[in-house]
């Protein structure tokens, strides 16, 4: 950018929109979230276990699964449905998060990954759907 006025032009400030904070915009956002990542772990379980590695595809997705899963235990709106889930299992959808997003922190087990996107997750979801 040069500064120019007409560059400023084009990134003018809008109006901001309305968050609207009610317990039922909140519920409706977290299962709409909630059902795309079982979307995502389900194209995972879709594509050939031998093709899971890391740069793949379906292992990019699988880090996505995971990291936006972690990213809703955090979120305060999500509270209620944190009952439905165990300790250990927030502790793990939480670590596995950063292993995922940090390449390069600690080894990733394939195996194991895999195994959680592809059938722990959707069973967790399960149950947080039900909810």
């Amino acid at each position: 950018m040069t500064g120019s006025d007409s560059s400023r032009d084009d990134y003018s400030a809008g109006r901001r929109r309305s968050r609207r904070n009610s317990p039922n915009f909140d519920r409706e956002n977290i299962r709409e979230e909630l059902a795309r990542i079982l979307q995502r772990a389900q194209a995972v379980a879709s594509t050939p276990r031998d093709d899971f590695v890391a740069g793949a595809p379906s292992y990019d997705v699988a880090s996505m699964v995971i990291i936006r899963l972690a990213s809703l235990t955090e979120r305060a709106e999500f509270a209620p449905w944190l009952d439905e889930l165990t300790p250990m299992e927030v502790t793990a959808i939480r670590a596995t998060r950063n292993i995922a997003a940090h390449a390069g922190y600690t080894a990733v087990n394939n195996e194991v990954f895999w195994n959680a996107v592809t059938v722990r997750v959707p069973e967790i979801i399960g149950r947080l759907l039900k909810h």
